[in-house]
């Protein structure tokens, strides 16, 4: 379905927008102005005199609260020094259009844009809790992880493929990806599965349809929750 005739914001092409809010005639156009803009934040960066940064290492810690998962811990150019992503979060608890998201509620206080998502306590409240750690966060904190990649067909999947975790745990499951992966294949082959024993091998489970994919991850993530204290023993 069209709905208006709109300007391409990359090429200034005339074009029929096909959904409410799209900016760009074409996903080449959409990807460029990415690159561009990525290429403009680092140079800024690089003027401001933060174009590099340490990388944290094991043993580091946050320089605020002690966290030290160093999986996730940020430099900080503000305390030049490692801060962990819940406290770098709260610094730069980003921009008023997130916010205004993170805080969007219909009666009775339920919220609009996590409608199907996995979270702690769960409808009709807000977030109250990290879903994996189980840690209090607020809306600066919590953060909107897509269970099945984005890249890998999880932009499909709508909200169902989204659990509401903080800061701390996104940048774990993101950069400690290899450890994850195990806990996965284990759990495949564990009668959590839904589909055990027909689907065990992450090539079974890369094809099979999307809606089977996401029973399935919801159902590990509800495998990670009650592990996840021992995932981050053995990350420390």
């Amino acid at each position: 379905m069209f709905y208006k005739k709109l300007t391409c914001s990359y090429c200034g092409k005339e074009f029929y927008a096909t959904s409410p809010g799209q900016k760009y005639c074409s996903y080449e156009c959409k990807m460029m102005a990415k690159r561009e803009h990525n290429r403009e934040y680092r140079r800024g960066r690089i003027e401001r005199g933060r174009g590099s940064s340490p990388e944290p290492r094991r043993g580091d810690k946050c320089a605020l609260c002690g966290y030290d998962i160093h999986y996730a811990l940020e430099y900080s150019h503000e305390v030049y020094n490692f801060l962990c992503a819940n406290c770098h979060r709260t610094l730069h608890p980003g921009s008023p259009r997130r916010m205004s998201d993170a805080m969007e509620f219909i009666f009775p206080r339920f919220p609009v844009k996590l409608f199907g998502t996995m979270y702690d306590p769960g409808p009709p409240y807000e977030p109250e809790r990290c879903y994996l750690c189980k840690r209090p966060i607020t809306p600066e904190i919590w953060e909107r992880h897509h269970m099945i990649p984005k890249s890998e067909g999880g932009e499909f999947a709508g909200t169902e493929d989204i659990v509401i975790i903080c800061a701390n745990c996104h940048r774990v499951l993101t950069r400690a990806n290899d450890v994850i992966q195990k806990y996965f294949i284990q759990f495949l082959n564990s009668e959590s599965n839904p589909y055990y024993p027909h689907y065990t091998t992450p090539d079974q489970f890369n094809r099979l349809s999307l809606v089977m994919q996401v029973e399935i991850i919801r159902r590990f993530y509800q495998y990670l929750r009650e592990i996840w204290g021992e995932i981050l023993s053995q990350l420390r």
